[in-house]
């Protein structure tokens, strides 16, 4: 993987051909494989998929077949306190740790991610003091609002549930109807080789219109992409 490292100002960083990943991950699988702690859950309620992160990418040849992930970009370091109250009480259902320090995730997703996005692309009505963390974070906040997997999911009849598999074309289906593009799946397994569904992502353009990834996404096990596929999506 080929990936960019350039320095352009403190607070902004473009490239040609940017777009984005919108990755979302479900608790469930994730605090039945990991420790999750309850100082690491905020609000969290157990009735949405959460967001992991929201990462600026690029094709890098003409044809856009290849991508780059974009990380660590400019010295503009994450800190909470250019964060409003009202971002972070948001964030606090939406994105946490789990079994991390929230604050130490939140951070990272900054640092390696968010320190790589265009400020000038966001969702965000301009005013003035307006930080490029609030823009980022509020940004993915509206995308996790606008594309509730979970109530996605629920209308199809998919609930969480930790006896019983689910076919991935069934929830492949589900969800790409719901955003109107292509999604691409990724699973975990546990010590008995059970899998799980783990993660969810999607693309968008530099306006924020769904497309097709130009890319597998990586972090994890591929899932889904061959038919009639079994995993657990289990109850949190």
């Amino acid at each position: 993987m080929i990936l960019y490292f350039l320095l352009i100002s403190a607070n902004s960083y473009e490239v040609p051909n940017m777009f984005y990943v919108f990755q979302l991950q479900w608790p469930g699988t994730i605090c039945l494989l990991n420790n999750c702690q309850n100082d690491n859950l905020g609000s969290y309620s157990g009735k949405t998929w959460a967001i992991h992160g929201l990462w600026p990418s690029a094709t890098t040849k003409a044809s856009g077949n290849q991508c780059s992930e974009l990380e660590f970009c400019t010295n503009n370091k994450f800190n909470p306190k250019l964060l409003s109250q009202k971002t972070q009480n948001e964030l606090d259902a939406a994105w946490v740790g789990f079994y991390n320090p929230t604050i130490n995730f939140r951070g990272h997703e900054w640092n390696k991610h968010g320190s790589c996005w265009d400020e000038n692309d966001d969702l965000v009505p301009q005013y003035p003091g307006l930080t490029p963390q609030e823009e980022y974070f509020q940004t993915a906040l509206q995308l996790w609002r606008q594309y509730n997997i979970y109530q996605i999911l629920i209308k199809a009849n998919i609930k969480p549930d930790s006896s019983n598999q689910y076919n991935t074309d069934d929830i492949k289906k589900a969800i790409a109807s719901a955003v109107q593009t292509d999604i691409q799946f990724l699973c975990t397994k546990d010590s008995n080789n059970k899998m799980y569904l783990v993660s969810v992502s999607f693309c968008f353009n530099e306006q924020y219109k769904t497309i097709s990834c130009p890319c597998p996404v990586f972090g994890g096990i591929p899932c889904g992409k061959n038919r009639n596929e079994k995993v657990y999506y289990p109850e949190y």
